[in-house]
């Protein structure tokens, strides 16, 4: 029996599509769009059917997201406006089958049907496979299993549709599987958006003095960092791009500076650091 290949998740908020905050400008969309259909366009793809259904969202997110306008309106029913989904990822709330949003900007008009109802699941990944992206599957109570894509750099609360992996209406149609990602923390990277948080530990004196350190991104690149002369214990330092990488972008990393400092000296090196402060001006 050949195996069943991934679902690719249909992200169904236009702005995750293409990969932008909400308040991002036209010209942030517009950059965004033609840099998310040249990675996913169907040429580049042969064959593959999830390509071809990723080009067909992000054309649709830009046709809306493209207009003041159709922008306008999208905004509002995302915000409840109408009686629609005040969730950020609308999803149909009116006759199964139909979906609000579809109608407001494409015209389509509720029809019976007689599909099964929409089902809603989590699947949990780890940190790592988070930022690289790759694939899982899905357990559903019935105890089918769906494989499923891993987006590259998939945030935490990211809820994406499968099609056709809902509940089976007696007509043999199937609703439509609604699946949110719930990513595991890390010991050592905190994640804020597209950036990562790192602390770094130095003396007192690679403090005072500077010092340059060798540090693993959390990619496993070993990345150098500068430390001027004078940080300031708290202090972060920025290191642009080595951050999660998703699609359309790269964040960057911030190392946190902890200082530590000797709670004993002998007496020799409280002599010797004493003279060397009073030599330079420090005491």
């Amino acid at each position: 029996m050949p195996t069943e290949a991934p679902h690719m998740a249909e992200v169904t908020d236009y702005y995750l599509a293409l990969g932008v905050a909400d308040r991002a400008t036209s010209d942030e969309i517009k950059r965004a769009y033609r840099a998310v259909v040249r990675s996913c366009h169907p040429d580049h793809h042969p064959g593959d059917p999830a390509a071809v259904e990723r080009f067909k969202e992000v054309q649709r997110a830009y046709y809306v997201l493209s207009s003041a306008d159709r922008r306008m309106a999208y905004d509002a029913s995302r915000l409840g406006w109408g009686g629609l989904d005040a969730s950020p990822f609308a999803r149909p709330s009116g006759p199964s089958g139909f979906d609000p949003l579809a109608s407001l900007f494409f015209g389509d008009e509720p029809a019976p049907s007689l599909r099964g109802a929409d089902t809603e699941t989590q699947v949990r990944v780890s940190f790592d496979q988070a930022l690289r992206g790759g694939r899982t599957e899905v357990r559903l109570g019935d105890g089918e299993t769906v494989p499923l894509v891993v987006p590259k750099g998939v945030r935490s609360g990211l809820k994406v549709r499968v099609r056709g992996r809902g509940r089976r209406a007696p007509s043999g149609e199937r609703g439509d599987l609604y699946i949110t990602f719930r990513v595991d923390p890390d010991d050592q990277f905190r994640r804020e958006g597209d950036n990562l948080h790192l602390t770094e530990t130095v003396s007192a004196i690679e403090a005072l003095l500077g010092t340059t350190r060798s540090i693993t991104n959390a990619y496993g690149q070993t990345v150098k960092v500068h430390i001027p002369a004078g940080t300031q214990p708290g202090e972060r330092l920025r290191l642009r791009g080595q951050g999660v990488e998703t699609a359309t972008r790269r964040g960057d990393l911030f190392v946190e500076v902890r200082v530590t400092v000797p709670r004993s000296l002998t007496d020799e090196q409280r002599q010797l650091l004493a003279a060397a402060a009073e030599r330079a001006g420090l005491l």
